[in-house]
C-alpha cells in the first residue's frame, strides 16, 4: 500500500474538497472513490490529521473537511504527511563493505545526486496546490457537478441534494 499512500491521499483530499461543503463526507465514501477499503481511508486521514490537512470527527456520524484552503495545500505538503522525504528510503540506498571499489563508494557516489532529485520534486511539488489540481478537474469536466462524485454511493434514506 506504502506505493499507494501518495495518490490515494491526492484523491481523498480532492474528494473531500467537492464534496464536503456540499454532504458529509465519510471514509466508506472516499474508500469507494478510491477503491481501497474504510480502513485504509481512515488510517491516510489519520495522516493527513496529523499534519494539519485535514480535520476529522470519529464514530457513526464522524465526516472530515480540510483543514486549509485548497490553494494552502500543496502535493509536498501531502507527500510529506503520508510518505518519507528520506533519500536512503526513497532510493533505498546502501551502504556496503565490500572490497570491490563500486561497491565500497556506491553510496557516496549516488547519494548527492538523489539528494537533488528529492529536492527538485520538493521544488516541482511545492508548486502545485489542491486548488491547481480542482481547476484542473473543473477543466477536464466542463460540466463539472460536485454531486456526480457521489451520485451513486448516496444511500435511498441521504439527502442527495446538495444545493
Amino acid at each position: 500500500m506504502s506505493a499507494k499512500k501518495f495518490p490515494t491521499a491526492v484523491h481523498a483530499l480532492l474528494y473531500v474538497a467537492v464534496l464536503s461543503p456540499k454532504r458529509r463526507v465519510a471514509s466508506t465514501l472516499v474508500a469507494e472513490s478510491t477503491g481501497f477499503n474504510a480502513v485504509t481511508i481512515r488510517n491516510i486521514f489519520l495522516d493527513l490529521s496529523r499534519n494539519g490537512l485535514l480535520t476529522a470527527s470519529t464514530g457513526k456520524n464522524g465526516e472530515v473537511h480540510l483543514a486549509r484552503e485548497p490553494k494552502d495545500i500543496t502535493l509536498w505538503d501531502v507527500y510529506q504527511a503520508v510518505e518519507t522525504n528520506d533519500v536512503e528510503e526513497i532510493f533505498k540506498l546502501h551502504e556496503t563493505d565490500s572490497t570491490c571499489p563500486v561497491g565500497k563508494n556506491i553510496y557516496q557516489l549516488l547519494h548527492p545526486h538523489m539528494l537533488d532529485a528529492v529536492t527538485a520534486m520538493k521544488d516541482s511539488m511545492e508548486r502545485v496546490t489542491l486548488g491547481t489540481l480542482l481547476d484542473e478537474l473543473k477543466t477536464l469536466l466542463k460540466d463539472f457537478q460536485p454531486v456526480e462524485c457521489a451520485q451513486n454511493l448516496v444511500r435511498p434514506q441521504e439527502d442527495t441534494s446538495c444545493n
